[in-house]
């Protein structure tokens, strides 16, 4: 006889049907832990396992398959407090690697359709492209002038086509305090439409791919977005990942006088922001840092700093 209490109604449910991230979802939520307090419970039982990838299981966009997450999977489910075997049971066959992982992630208007203004400027934009636009590798560089403000930020990104026919990328650049932004392509695309809210600092711009993308054909892409007004003394950059990214590296230079007394690095499941990691960047002697993520599952991802004195 179990010495596990019977679970709540909807809870036996989905371990008696499934699917699994709803089982698990319904199991967490039972549970009353925060995803940290399962990580750092998992971890104190030897069997490590990141934010991201428990916040993907929930979401259904992966499931446990290698050897140290079927173990882990036991472990959590007496974390939970729910019959041994059950979650595993759920688990569907070996799912095949490449393009299909990204089969069933959350479109772009999805992903903001509760966040006023973007969503209301993001629906004059058809999405459907941006949404099977694969991004393999990214680079971002922010410049930061002498007196503390945003001068410019670079991008280079390196995408794959999901499927045929994929024709633009959609850009948004949204700072709470500050100015709209201008965004001006380099390479591997051109500017098409473009909306702004200049009160709200918002600006979404449509960047038109030089021909139809066919499925698996690569395009690297450069812009800028520039800050043409003078911009708020900020203290952090961030992205939301809605796809999982192969590479992310973020540089901030930083321009004497004005040098930080502290910078750290986060990663956040988009799930839950308030379940983040950090880790401390240090200057290089070029006075830049540099945050850097591999693998990345959906996320928030970006580094804050803090300035000497009271805040500006």
């Amino acid at each position: 006889m179990s010495d596990i209490p019977e679970a709540p109604a909807e809870l036996a449910r989905l371990l008696a049907s499934g699917p699994f991230p709803a089982a698990l979802r319904a199991a967490i939520a039972g549970s009353g832990l925060s995803l940290d307090r399962i990580q750092y419970r998992l971890r104190g039982q030897g069997t490590p396992i990141s934010l991201a990838t428990l916040s993907s299981w929930q979401s259904g966009r992966r499931q446990p398959e290698r050897a140290a997450s079927l173990a882990a999977l036991g472990r959590l489910e007496q974390i939970l407090g729910v019959p041994a075997g059950s979650l595993a049971a759920l688990v569907g066959p070996r799912r095949a690697r490449g393009r299909s992982v990204y089969t069933g992630a959350p479109d772009l208007a999805e992903v903001y359709r509760d966040w006023d203004p973007i969503a209301g400027l993001l629906s004059e934009f058809d999405t459907s492209s941006d949404d099977l636009l694969i991004r393999l590798s990214q680079y971002e560089r922010l410049e930061v002038g002498p007196d503390g403000r945003l001068r410019e930020l670079y991008c280079r990104a390196l995408v794959r086509a999901a499927t045929n026919d994929v024709r633009s990328s959609i850009v948004i650049d949204h700072a709470d305090d500050g100015p709209a932004s201008v965004i001006r392509p380099l390479r591997g695309c051109t500017l098409g439409a473009v909306r702004s809210r200049p009160e709200a600092g918002l600006t979404i711009a449509e960047l038109r791919l030089p021909h139809p993308l066919q499925r698996g054909e690569l395009l690297l892409m450069e812009y800028v977005v520039e800050f043409t007004t003078p911009f708020p003394r900020d203290r952090d950059t961030s992205r939301r990942l809605r796809l999982p990214v192969r590479e992310y590296v973020i540089d901030v230079e930083f321009t004497r006088p004005a040098l930080p007394v502290r910078c750290v690095q986060f990663t956040a499941p988009r799930e839950d922001e308030s379940a983040r990691t950090e880790r401390v960047l240090t200057l290089d002697e070029g006075d830049r840092v540099c945050a850097m993520g591999v693998d990345l599952d959906p996320c928030v991802f970006g580094i804050r700093w803090e300035w000497p004195g009271p805040p500006p």
